[in-house]
């Protein structure tokens, strides 16, 4: 399957499911399974771990943390930023123009160590969490 590397805690937060767009400076054409990789890096924002109720010393990072369903790949604008809840908003860069990559059927799993890479790449669930 694909994955995508992302700061923490925005991989954490959609693992658990505060978070349903990931938003990128560019489009893709993947549709289907995604897994969602926290990045070793950390953005130090208190406001969303608050959301998710732990402390930064416990959000997991190089590690796979939640596979999710990639259906849609939407350009912004202003009536669908518009459309979007405070907290979505809060969660990514709604800016004008940019890219809201859709993912739906969010599962979080058990963290599995694995380096990140940039873009999406290929990752394949190791064999023992394959009944996830």
């Amino acid at each position: 399957m694909k994955a995508i590397s992302l700061h923490q805690p925005w991989a954490s937060l959609i693992a658990s499911q505060h978070k349903h767009y990931e938003t990128r400076s560019w489009p893709t054409s993947y549709r289907g399974p995604l897994a969602i990789h926290a990045a070793k890096k950390f953005h130090n924002d208190h406001r969303l771990l608050r959301l998710l109720g732990i402390a930064e010393s416990e959000v997991p990072r190089g590690a796979v943390v939640a596979i999710a369903n990639l259906t849609d790949c939407i350009q912004m604008d202003a009536n669908f930023i518009a459309s979007q809840s405070g907290t979505e908003q809060m969660c990514g860069d709604w800016s004008f123009g940019r890219w809201a990559w859709k993912l739906e059927n969010i599962q979080a799993i058990e963290p599995i160590p694995q380096r990140g890479y940039q873009g999406l790449w290929d990752w394949q669930m190791p064999e023992t969490k394959s009944k996830i």
